[in-house]
């Protein structure tokens, strides 16, 4: 290919030889380093909301020990209870969702010039990150209501 154009134009000077693909990626690299940077900035943000959300809950099972005890002395099922407690914490979490996602709305359509391939109303990138939400909201809940579905009614029966 060089021959070929020194032959065209003897006095071009070549300064880089590389593919353009080389030369994308190059171009492209603090975009993809800013983005990298984010979604462990996202993660770490998501970690800690699930550990946060883990301490809450398992706080209020802790709080309702003698009660978790008394439901499952009267003959509540174990399964009974781990439901109870997984409602009452993905309600709490569905209503940070709810609030989050009419934050984002508004913050999407300010964002909007700076998000390439990705629409304001990317029903795909919406469902992904609630379905990523939940899913971290439901492994947070999950230890806490396992343990109270657990729960011995005798030693229950007597905290406090």
């Amino acid at each position: 290919m060089r021959r070929t154009l020194l032959a065209l134009e003897p006095n071009l000077v070549f300064i880089e030889n590389q593919t353009l693909e080389s030369q994308v990626e190059a171009t492209l690299l603090p975009v993809r380093a800013g983005a990298w940077l984010v979604g462990v900035v996202g993660a770490v943000g998501a970690a800690l909301a699930a550990i946060g959300l883990y301490g809450v809950i398992a706080y209020s099972v802790a709080r309702r020990t003698r009660e978790i005890g008394i439901r499952l002395a009267i003959g509540s099922a174990p399964a009974g209870i781990l439901r109870l407690v997984m409602r009452q914490g993905l309600m709490v979490a569905a209503a940070g969702v709810a609030l989050g996602v009419l934050l984002a709305a508004g913050a999407a359509t300010v964002l909007a010039g700076a998000l390439y391939g990705v629409g304001v109303a990317d029903p795909v990138a919406w469902g992904a990150a609630i379905a990523g939400l939940l899913s971290v909201a439901t492994l947070a809940n999950l230890v806490p209501a396992w343990r109270a579905a657990k729960l011995n009614p005798i030693t229950a029966l007597r905290v406090e």
